[in-house]
């Protein structure tokens, strides 16, 4: 049993320790209070001197053809910003390109012969700019000839246009009015920056203090003094755990305070006339800002857990740093996400570790959140926090370890044992976290594609294939994690059955759950988008194959396979059912899906640990799948399985309700083929070890 008061003595002595190191309190409070406006005043210093020297110098003019237009040539001229350098008569414009790409001319006007003919005629005159995109001193003196010509252009429209009425070279008038408050914009926009920033400050504020109570004690020579005292291993790590979470938000928080008032005032300031013009107000209340505290807490107890187990599995400092870069990466390629335009929420990005905490952070600032996406975000950030938490403590159960470094790998070991191992927690959550994240990302890739092939690449590539990936890469028992087993003919008999009376109580849940506006709403689309694939794939045996078969052989080899037998091993067989049902209605990321097929999940996941065979849950997901294909194409009768959000008749609700606990007891009552996992063995010299 943990005992509190030891891990708070803990937990004083490591926040004691980093606090007496002056480089700590240096890098937690001075650095995050000064160098930011430091740095930001001294660019925006650099940025509007070295701006006003690029406007305010000349610039040389090759003009090649100046015969063709005198006037615009002249105008040219009388700017005394120009140094104006005519082309030999009859030169090409291509001439001058050397001068453009060394610098000892800044932009060239071509004129062409047909110039004065095309003004006269009331046509459009052609002229050429050349440039060097590659220096700043040619793209400013773009922007400057560019706006000479417009000028010029205007003039001429206006001679053109004398005696005709005032709006005759405009016909349409466009007004355009931003209806966001704004608050909202500036969130909006500032969210983005605010969400990136988020995320690395939170990494980096666990980075340092996680290497020095771990990989920095091992150096120091304390850890063996740690590990010999009365403190209880668990105590140990939550002790150190607490510790490094509670500098790493603070240091975070300070981090994002000073960004965020300096960053505020940037924008005031130096983009005061693009903001202007646009009509943006770079302003955030305070409570907006207050609710960037709220992805904070679950982000910074997940970098906390990660790099304080990598640390303690490092040999040393140094190697630590090694171990840590790779979370550094991610973290910084999770946080750009917040800045890809056209990406929206959702229940499916919610469930993604990182970047779920930095979507959340610009929908808060934008005022623009539901309270199931933040529900969601914390519910998943917080158990890939415990997730992470449960392997640090096993790290710290292993005195090879943390008193000899880290292990060493060894091949021929890995080679000879390649296939024994079994998934655990990690593996589940990771093998659903990639299916996830490739749906999101090369899923939109797909499109374009013959219908049936998008569906084919999305089970086989993005579903079943990163479950395989994880069992072959983590050296998994394949027969033993995805239920390769010969199934009982009783179980496959009933399996069926319990599909049928399964789908038609599901149904009736369902039909109660669309009397709710927000499920109502993303259910019917949800439906429509299915019923118009069906139709689009132009028969039924073609349905049933891509949407029924399919996905049932796929989605079971990923959840009842690699999913639920890792959470089984580690949290217990009821535990593993019910989490494996949840994470199977979430994958479908409607909400309304989330309660019925997640109750279908669990369904599936008490069939697979009863029958022990993989192919008993495929067909029951098939059958499911096919009748509702069926009812879709309205081959069912209404009575028994409605599409229009209705209820089954009552007579069909009640032999179901008498056929379905029949059916799963006679499930229960014949002999399954399961094999009974093994829990990670005690480690000597701890505590024993937990499944």
């Amino acid at each position: 049993m943990i005992r509190i008061p030891v891990v708070g003595t803990i937990f004083r002595k490591e926040i004691l320790d980093l606090l007496r190191d002056r480089r700590t309190i240096f890098g937690m409070v001075v650095v995050p209070i000064l160098i930011y406006p430091l740095l930001l005043i001294m660019f925006s210093q650099v940025l509007a001197t070295q701006t006003a020297r690029l406007r305010a110098r000349t610039y040389t003019l090759v003009v090649a053809g100046g015969a063709n237009a005198p006037g615009l040539v002249d105008r040219l001229r009388r700017d005394e910003s120009w140094e104006v350098v005519e082309a030999e008569a009859g030169a090409d414009a291509s001439a001058a390109d050397p001068g453009l790409l060394e610098g000892t001319a800044h932009v060239v006007v071509a004129v062409p012969p047909g110039f004065l003919a095309a003004l006269e005629a009331n046509q459009t005159a052609q002229v050429e700019i050349r440039f060097n995109r590659a220096k700043d001193e040619s793209n400013f003196a773009l922007n400057r000839v560019r706006d000479e010509i417009e000028e010029y252009s205007a003039e001429i429209l206006k001679s053109r246009l004398e005696g005709m009425p005032e709006g005759f070279e405009r016909p349409i008038a466009v007004t355009e009015t931003d209806v966001a408050p704004p608050e909202r914009a500036a969130g909006f926009h500032l969210g983005r920056l605010l969400a990136m920033l988020l995320v690395l400050m939170a990494a980096v504020s666990a980075f340092y203090p996680a290497i020095d109570m771990a990989s920095g004690e091992k150096e120091r020579g304390t850890m063996e003094t740690l590990l010999v005292s009365p403190a209880l291993r668990s105590e140990i790590v939550l002790g150190k755990y607490a510790a490094v979470a509670a500098i790493a938000a603070c240091t975070a928080l300070l981090h994002l305070a000073s960004m965020g008032v300096t960053f505020s005032y940037f924008f005031k300031t130096t983009m005061s006339a693009a903001a202007n013009n646009s009509g943006l107000s770079f302003s955030i209340s305070l409570g907006n800002a207050a609710l960037v505290l709220l992805p904070l807490v679950p982000l910074t107890l997940l970098f906390s857990a990660l790099c304080l187990g990598l640390s303690a599995f490092a040999r040393s400092y140094k190697e630590a740093m090694v171990y840590l870069t790779p979370i550094m990466i991610v973290a910084n390629v999770a946080s750009f996400t917040a800045l890809i335009p056209g990406l929206e929420f959702n229940y499916g990005l919610a469930f993604i570790p990182i970047q779920n905490c930095a979507m959340l952070t610009v929908q808060l600032l934008s005022g623009d959140w539901k309270w199931g996406h933040v529900f969601a975000t914390f519910a998943s950030s917080s158990v890939y926090a415990l997730v992470a938490l449960r392997w640090t403590w096993g790290i710290f159960q292993r005195e090879d370890v943390l008193l000899r470094g880290g292990m060493e790998f060894d091949w021929k070991r890995w080679l000879k044992t390649w296939g024994t191992a079994r998934p655990g927690l990690g593996a589940a959550l990771i093998a659903v976290i990639a299916m996830m994240a490739l749906q999101i990302t090369v899923g939109p890739s797909l499109r374009g594609l013959p219908l049936d092939r998008i569906l084919l690449l999305q089970q086989v590539l993005l579903v079943a294939l990163p479950a395989v990936a994880i069992a072959l890469a983590g050296s998994f028992n394949l027969r033993a994690s995805f239920r390769l087993r010969q199934a009982n003919p009783v179980h496959l008999a009933l399996a069926p059955v319990v599909a049928v009376s399964g789908l038609v109580l599901v149904t009736c849940l369902n039909g109660f759950l669309m009397r709710f506006e927000f499920f109502r709403t993303s259910g019917q689309e949800h439906g429509r988008v299915l019923v118009e694939t069906m139709k689009s794939l132009g028969s039924v045996g073609t349905a049933i194959a891509f949407m029924a078969i399919l996905p049932a052989v796929c989605e079971e080899i990923l959840f009842r396979g690699i999913v639920l037998s890792g959470l089984r091993r580690d949290l217990g067989p009821w535990a593993g059912i019910a989490s494996c049902g949840a994470l199977f209605g979430v994958a479908h990321q409607v909400p309304v899906a989330i309660i019925s097929v997640g109750a279908f999940g669990i369904l599936l996941s008490w069939m697979a640990l009863r029958s022990g065979s993989l192919l008993v849950t495929v067909v029951t997901h098939a059958t499911w799948n096919a009748l509702l294909i069926a009812a879709s194409l309205d081959r069912i009768p209404g009575w028994l399985l409605p599409v229009d959000d209705g209820y089954p008749a009552v007579a069909g609700v009640a032999v179901a309700a008498l056929v379905l606990p029949a059916a799963l007891w006679l499930f229960s009552r014949a002999r399954g083929t399961d094999e009974e996992e093994s829990a990670p063995p005690a480690i000597s010299g701890g505590e024993p070890s937990a499944s």
